[in-house]
């Protein structure tokens, strides 16, 4: 089953200059930037430059019947460490009200400038960057019309393995 989110972005916040010496200070900055603007709203952010360390991990392929994801990062994922890298973090910021439906909070991803190397972020140090972020009022849900998604069960509570793979 694949899921994605997709917007067109568009900068309505931007900041120059931007240091974090983790990726909970990042999420702090960012957070900061939500309680301003509005909590109940959808974010994509964007921080763009130098990263003078970066910490990602990828999981491998994985093929039906699809493991549950906090299973599959048991067996089926690397870590990757990079240092002094250019690239791109983006990052989704679902409103508390999303939670069960989507995780709530941020979510980062990075992509180097190359783009030969990028992941989910598990931590990170960013130095002098540009940050940008879309206010997103609204948007559209599609879910697949095919027998494997429409007989599986999705009332289970996965708030504990969610928290275990983002890593709250």
């Amino acid at each position: 089953m694949l899921l994605s989110n997709v917007t067109f972005f568009d900068a309505d916040i931007k900041a120059e200059h931007v240091n974090a010496a983790s990726s909970g200070e990042l999420k702090s900055i960012l957070n900061s930037i939500v309680r301003k603007h509005g909590r109940n709203q959808f974010y994509m952010a964007k921080v763009t430059g130098i990263m003078p360390s970066i910490l990602v991990r990828s999981e491998l392929e994985q093929k039906e019947p699809y493991k549950p994801l906090n299973d599959a990062l048991k067996t089926d994922q690397h870590e990757f460490t990079y240092s002094d890298l250019n690239g791109t973090i983006v990052a989704l910021y679902c409103p508390d009200y999303m939670d069960g439906l989507n995780t709530a909070g941020w979510h980062l991803h990075f992509l180097s400038d190359d783009g030969t190397r990028g992941g989910h972020v598990l931590d990170l140090k960013v130095q002098d960057c540009v940050l940008e972020l879309d206010i997103i009022s609204e948007f559209a849900m599609v879910v697949p019309n095919r027998d494997s998604f429409n007989s599986k069960s999705l009332a289970t509570d996965m708030k504990k393995e969610i928290e275990q793979v983002e890593g709250k």
